[in-house]
């Protein structure tokens, strides 16, 4: 069944059914893309007045800079970009 429809097609039906296969694969997969790169799961800054008012990294590493009371842990992705994440 599905051999004699093709076969009936010509190239310009066979190029724009590709075309729309394409268009229609690229619907699902970019969103699906976005949606799995939004599940990086990020902490964001407290609200409290330790950080109120923070705009520049040196202010975050007089606390969480090596040796401090609270630096980041071992775990922590080694960007020096406090504002971008959190």
């Amino acid at each position: 069944m599905y051999s004699q429809f093709f076969c009936k097609l010509s190239i310009r039906d066979t190029i724009k059914m590709k075309r729309q296969l394409l268009y229609f694969a690229l619907i699902c997969v970019v969103p699906t893309i976005l949606y799995i790169l939004s599940l990086e799961k990020v902490i964001p800054m407290p609200v409290d007045d330790d950080h109120a008012g923070l705009t520049e990294i040196a202010q975050c590493y007089e606390c969480h800079g090596e040796g401090k009371e609270y630096a980041r842990s071992e775990e922590h992705p080694p960007k020096d970009q406090c504002f971008k994440c959190h």
